[in-house]
């Protein structure tokens, strides 16, 4: 049920959407289930009519007699809802302080009339996060008006937060997006107690070290910026700062696809803004080692936290030795995992990049070689990342773990978090060896690791037969958890399913329940999909599991909800009686 007209996917008619209003809203009416009323309302706008003449009750999280914090990212809904509900309760709407809009899997944002209803409802908001629809080809997009009439309707706003979600791309070339250096001098200006600013574009603003001056200068209190799309940031002439860089208020600063941002760039931001406690990069084409290791040298007080992901000169282990002035401040660290040499451009292999004309010589050195290069301190007594709290991880599909520690997290003795991310096709990657897994056996060298986070949920593969010479997900889910069972300190585990897109589920194969089992010290078990009931019975016999649910928090939901070997409810409140009536030793 994919449109109006109650034409399925495949093209022929759906059954239910021929049945008569007064019947459909009888059937609907019957369907008590929160997550199953969700699922109706998002098939089509006429189960979406029919959800709402049926809705029975609604159940809001905070004080309901006088609400001043809305928070709907965790709520599936559509974004022309939001504007009517608001209008239709102005005396709420105006007292709302906070509104967090970001809709979980939201594809599509608010338009610019939309955003500008909702601020004009809402005048007291000093917190607005939102999608946003920026492409110029799209009509009632977002551009400078839109973005000054936030700020005139709100203008005790101290935390925005706009993104634009993801779209396929068209071209290979980003477009230029409809948003100007004045406008954003114009929007900066109306908003004087701004302290945490977020416009995250999948198009291009152009020559935009001046709005960044602007920024500066007009909202003293800024500390935490975070741009995608923005170029021309900063340009570093020689000593001069200029752009980003002269916001010297900012501790939490996150730039993302600054196609034009150089080492020397990085030099600048260094110099400019000397209390960051966080800095990240993500997309960052023309950054090197010598850029990071300056940045890295200037923010030595301050830095906690660092970010650095698809910077296509930077594998992971030029990147960990550029970060070896800091490795014993670092409390959070997010990088990528590239292991092959990556192609440094002719400057760079000459040694005339640099942040500074009267820096010393910032060539990319290997790891050993590290301490040679550096000119503050000695790097030999810095091989521990002693104060490493939480490490994030994303990986290539079919990429291995196993040279992460050889490439410089050797010694991470108070790593008590990771998150791994697995992205990418899992059908275009050649089939492993028989005696080949993903590694997380490595992870045994870290004592005091408590908790994972593994997400394959981006990992895409065959979930049913796959052809000849490839594997499907039940094999993959083997080749990443292999080895998980001798993390015997790990405490807590997020685990999300890989999926195949044309099935639309995600659940647990045999092979990783197994696996999971043989985990004798974890407690908690999060597994963000579905399993078949009768794999529950494993997971009974794990020593020490106390808490384990089953979230099916993604969108698109499971379509397959009827089979008979799916979870069901009762199944489940079985298991949870027979997982409670254990005896626990301790």
């Amino acid at each position: 049920m994919a449109e109006d007209d109650g034409a399925s996917a495949a093209g022929s008619p759906s059954p239910i959407l021929d049945l008569p209003e007064p019947l459909l809203l009888h059937i609907l009416g019957f369907l008590t289930d929160p997550r199953s009323r969700h699922r109706a309302a998002l098939a089509c706008h006429r189960l979406l009519a029919a959800e709402r003449a049926t809705r029975a009750a609604l159940s809001l999280r905070g004080d309901p007699r006088s609400p001043t914090a809305l928070d709907l990212s965790e709520f599936y809904c559509w974004t022309e809802d939001i504007g009517p509900a608001l209008a239709a309760h102005p005396a709420a709407a105006a007292a709302l302080t906070e509104l967090d809009l970001g809709l979980a899997g939201a594809t599509d944002g608010f338009h610019a009339t939309e955003l500008g209803a909702i601020a004009g409802s809402c005048p007291s908001l000093r917190k607005l996060v939102a999608p946003c629809v920026f492409n110029p080809r799209y009509v009632d997009f977002v551009g400078d008006d839109a973005l000054l009439a936030i700020a005139t309707s709100c203008p005790k706003l101290t935390v925005l937060r706009l993104r634009e979600p993801f779209e396929p791309a068209s071209t290979s070339q980003r477009e230029d997006a409809a948003i100007t250096v004045a406008g954003l001098v114009s929007f900066f200006a109306a908003l004087l107690a701004l302290e945490d600013f977020t416009l995250d574009l999948r198009h291009n603003v152009l020559e935009s070290a001046q709005a960044m001056e602007a920024l500066a200068r007009r909202c003293p209190r800024i500390k935490f910026l975070t741009l995608g799309g923005f170029q021309g940031l900063c340009k570093a002439s020689y000593l001069h700062l200029d752009g980003v860089a002269v916001c010297g208020s900012l501790e939490s600063l996150c730039i993302k696809s600054c196609l034009d941002l150089t080492d020397y760039s990085l030099g600048a931001i260094g110099r400019g803004c000397g209390r960051l406690a966080k800095f990240a990069i993500h997309g960052c084409d023309l950054v090197t080692s010598g850029g990071i290791r300056r940045l890295a040298t200037a923010l030595r007080p301050t830095i906690k936290e660092v970010s650095i992901l698809h910077c296509r000169l930077l594998d992971t282990a030029a990147c960990l030795a550029a970060l070896s002035p800091i490795r014993d401040r670092i409390e959070s660290l997010e990088i990528n995992c590239v292991w092959k040499e990556v192609e440094q451009p002719e400057s760079v292999a000459k040694g005339t990049t640099g942040c500074n004309h009267e820096d010393d010589d910032l060539d990319e050195v290997s790891y050993e070689s590290a301490s040679k290069k550096c000119r503050y301190m000695e790097l030999d007594d810095l091989v521990s990342w002693e104060m490493l709290r939480s490490l994030s991880l994303w990986f290539p599909a079919g990429e291995l773990l196993s040279p992460l520690i050889s490439a410089g997290l050797d010694s991470c003795p108070v790593l008590e978090e990771i998150t791994i991310k697995v992205e990418g096709d899992c059908r275009t990657c050649p089939r492993p060896g028989p005696r080949v897994f993903f590694g997380l056996s490595d992870l045994a060298g870290f004592p005091v690791l408590a908790k994972m986070k593994l997400d394959l949920s981006e990992a895409v593969g065959y979930a049913l037969t796959a052809p000849a010479g490839q594997m499907d997900l039940s094999l993959w889910e083997r080749f990443y958890l292999q080895g998980i069972d001798s993390l015997i300190t790990l405490y807590e585990l997020d685990y999300w399913p890989p999926q195949d897109k044309e099935v639309n589920q995600r659940s647990l194969t045999l092979p990783a329940v197994g696996l999971l089992q043989l985990c004798a010290g974890l407690r908690k078990l999060f597994v963000h999909g579905t399993t078949h009931e009768h794999f529950l019975s494993f997971f009974l016999m794990m020593p020490n599991l106390r808490d384990m649910q089953l979230r099916e928090d993604y969108y698109p939901a499971p379509e397959n909800d009827m089979m008979i070997t799916e979870m069901r409810a009762e199944s489940w409140l079985r298991f949870e009686m027979q997982l409670n009536r254990r005896r626990i030793e301790d």
